[in-house]
């Protein structure tokens, strides 16, 4: 290459750069429903998720929190990582209080209330495959296509969804086939109440220590994958608790406060 070919093609590429930077100085939308996501979907900063496509709000404060939730009919479906969030938010906005069901067991229901703002929230663990050593209830044991025909749903409900954990020791077919399930169901929610907001919780990495042949991230990655793939096409929230908790350096299927706490922020982010 020539002396003078370089210096053209220096000068091609400094407008090009120069539009790049301002580009990526631009703010970006907030992330929302029906936003595709990337892979890797985002980075960890000072204990902070970024995410690449979008910007998340960050409601650091307990007004904003509540502003956020007023009024707002909230259904949390699926596994212990996503009853962290309830936990979560009954601990950090302090008028929310759970109401005592006379129920026993760490995997009872579990419904926080704000009768002055209005808020409701529930946590209700996923039907069968249920992998513990504590004993739970089935007499309100419902899997989770069945329990999202029972939503109403309007502008102010929200439902989250997340499985996968206790999947993992089994074939593949047993969660594509939930899956899909899950899907149809989510499809005629949105099809009868389209301005309901759902939000899908990828799983959390876990321990490798804990029994890997059964329960190895090898096996939640490909149920990561699928889950990507079976909801690329509707209109839901996202919320890659895969990559934050890669991100996070954490191997606990039930990660710390920091982690819990940008994955509601996330969550707060599609709602608000």
């Amino acid at each position: 290459m020539g002396r003078a070919e370089m210096l053209e093609n220096i000068i091609q590429w400094v407008p090009a750069a120069n539009q790049e930077r301002a580009d990526a100085a631009t703010p970006r939308e907030n992330c929302t429903f029906g936003m595709s996501s990337p892979t890797p979907s985002g980075f960890v900063w000072q204990n902070h998720w970024f995410p690449v496509s979008c910007t998340m709000l960050r409601l650091n404060t307990l007004d904003q929190m509540t502003t956020c939730l007023k009024r707002k009919l909230i259904y949390f479906m699926g596994d212990s990582t996503v009853r962290q969030w309830i936990e979560y938010l009954t601990k950090k906005v302090n008028t929310l209080k759970l109401f005592e069901l006379h129920e026993s067991g760490k995997l009872k229901n579990l419904y926080a209330v704000d009768l002055d703002r209005n808020i409701w929230i529930q946590w209700k663990k996923h039907g069968h495959p249920i992998i513990t050593v504590i004993d739970y209830s089935v007499k309100d044991h419902r899997y989770v296509p069945r329990d999202l025909d029972q939503v109403a749903g309007d502008r102010d409900t929200a439902v989250v969804i997340s499985l996968g954990q206790h999947f993992r020791p089994f074939p593949m077919e047993l969660f594509l086939r939930r899956m899909l399930n899950v899907r149809a169901a989510v499809r005629r929610l949105l099809l009868r109440s389209p301005h309901t907001r759902v939000v899908l919780k990828a799983e959390n990495i876990r321990e490798m220590s804990a029994d890997p042949e059964r329960f190895a991230d090898i096996h939640g990655y490909t149920q990561y994958l699928a889950l990507r793939d079976i909801f690329r096409d509707l209109r839901v929230g996202f919320v890659d608790a895969w990559d934050m908790s890669i991100a996070f350096g954490v191997n606990s299927v039930h990660p710390q406060e920091a982690v819990v706490e940008n994955q509601i922020h996330m969550f707060l982010t599609y709602i608000c």
